[in-house]
């Protein structure tokens, strides 16, 4: 058995050392998700987790009322993911067309709180949809126009890979 010389240990050490960071880096991209606006794009084996947010048609909004919103997250993975929390992306809240062209260019909607803390669970290959509760509201500051629009809410996604 032939040893290895100072050089080949130094060689050997920093290959190692790389190739542990390297493994490190991939597992941490596989394992950890985050997004904005409509998806989330992630290193690794990953697939972009695609978000769309509205308001709820059901619930109108009006000035200084509140209303449902509703997040449809497509997981195309091959493994469940578990939303943690839902955040406001600075993106422009848009009200539906036929409002905007009616003048609703100020909506006046926000996001109710700078994070929602939610419990999602999102199997693999699927879509959900999930509600949260009196999730936006409208300020006074909205155009007259846009009371009982649909909204369309950029928002951002924490979460994580998940094993049920």
């Amino acid at each position: 058995m032939r040893k290895l010389d100072r050089r080949g240990k130094v060689i050997l050490g920093i290959a190692a050392a790389a190739a542990v960071l390297a493994n490190a880096g991939v597992a941490w991209a596989y394992w950890s998700l985050e997004g904005a606006g409509s998806g989330v794009v992630v290193a690794g084996s990953a697939v972009a987790l695609k978000l769309e947010a509205h308001s709820d048609d059901s619930r109108p909004l009006y000035p200084g009322g509140t209303a449902n919103l509703t997040v449809t997250v497509a997981n195309q993975n091959d493994f469940p993911i578990r939303i943690t929390a839902i955040t406001p992306d600075p993106a422009e809240i848009m009200a539906d067309t036929d409002h905007r062209e009616n003048g609703c260019l100020t909506t006046g909607v926000v996001v109710s709180a700078d994070v929602l803390n939610v419990s999602w669970q999102v199997p693999k290959n699927t879509i959900g949809v999930f509600t949260v509760p009196n999730g936006l509201r409208m300020t006074n500051d909205s155009d007259s126009a846009c009371q009982g629009a649909t909204f369309t809410i950029p928002v951002r996604a924490d979460g994580q890979s998940s094993e049920s």
